[in-house]
């Protein structure tokens, strides 16, 4: 972030963390000083989205952005209003599948696995992030004194929740703990992060297994080590449910395996199907060892395809 007077990007967030994260990820790839813009949709915008035109936002003023990013379906309304106002001095530049025409915006990146068409867009396997080697670096130095008292070899352990696509049921939380445990009986350090979606039974569970053996875990309190745990390890198991997660790992160039729970969503089966066929995920089948996948980096590959455009 820098200083008022030269930000040339607004970064337009509904507080949904894994969208504003992708936003951030690109504007640092794009070297751009942005600034996020909040917004509070009222319920009937909220609703409507991504149909609908917001009231005057307060936050909105000038020195006016020469760029606009925005990812989820209640930052379009603002962004198409911005649009509207600004016509082309912004470029608009919006992540994910809007659900509505392309040409509302600039440019659309959306995953391969949502088949989106039109002339202004660009797609990739992998979703875009924050992961660089700079963030890494930066917070592998800040979590260095927690990590070097704990015996590698380190095993990073991605744990969400329950989404419209996922139950994590209790079988399928039993069998997350059982790949816990035997991680530990192999030889395994297991730095576990979970969520605000995991649920409670799984935390408590999980916590009584490691308990008496070396670890960190992460419960969705306080500082955040997640980006840490990608730099200082060089295998990660990863839940479903978040496909910014399993990229992320993949980014930060993990050997990342997948827990086997049952997915109602046909897009993201075709993503994990897609990962699968790359082979850049493995499912969980015995020992747990590093493996061969070629490197891959959606945040860049989307960048050096929008430099060819602004």
């Amino acid at each position: 972030m820098t200083e008022k007077e030269s930000i040339n990007c607004w970064i337009i967030s509904s507080g949904l963390i894994g969208c504003e994260n992708q936003c951030i990820g690109l504007a640092e790839e794009l070297n751009f000083n942005y600034e996020i813009k909040k917004i509070n949709p009222g319920k009937i915008l909220s609703i409507t989205a991504p149909y609908g035109t917001p009231r005057k936002v307060k936050n909105f003023v000038k020195p006016w952005p020469k760029y606009i990013i925005g990812a989820g379906r209640k930052t379009i309304p603002y962004m198409k209003y911005l649009k509207s106002k600004l016509r082309d001095d912004v470029f608009t530049i919006f992540l994910q599948n809007p659900k509505i025409k392309t040409s509302n915006f600039d440019f659309v990146w959306a995953p391969l696995h949502d088949e989106i068409k039109g002339a202004n867009t660009f797609s990739t396997l992998l979703s875009p992030g924050r992961v660089s080697q700079d963030l890494i670096t930066k917070e592998l130095d800040k979590w260095s004194n927690k990590f070097s008292v704990l015996p590698e070899p380190f095993l990073t352990i991605l744990i969400g929740g329950k989404t419209k696509a996922f139950s994590f049921d209790k079988k399928e939380c039993f069998s997350i703990l059982e790949t816990i445990s035997r991680s530990i009986k192999e030889g395994w350090t297991p730095l576990i992060s979970t969520s605000r979606r995991t649920p409670q039974f799984l935390k408590e569970e999980i916590r009584n297994i490691i308990k008496n053996s070396p670890h960190y875990f992460y419960d969705s309190n306080g500082d955040n080590p997640y980006y840490a745990f990608l730099g200082v390890s060089n295998i990660a198991i990863v839940t479903p449910d978040s496909v910014n997660m399993i990229s992320e790992a993949i980014t930060a160039n993990q050997s990342t395996y997948i827990f086997d729970l049952e997915c109602r969503s046909k897009r993201i089966n075709k993503f994990l199907i897609q990962l699968e066929k790359g082979n850049f995920v493995k499912k969980i089948n015995g020992k747990i060892n590093e493996f061969h996948f070629e490197k891959s980096n959606a945040t860049k590959e989307i960048a050096d395809h929008l430099a060819k455009l602004i």
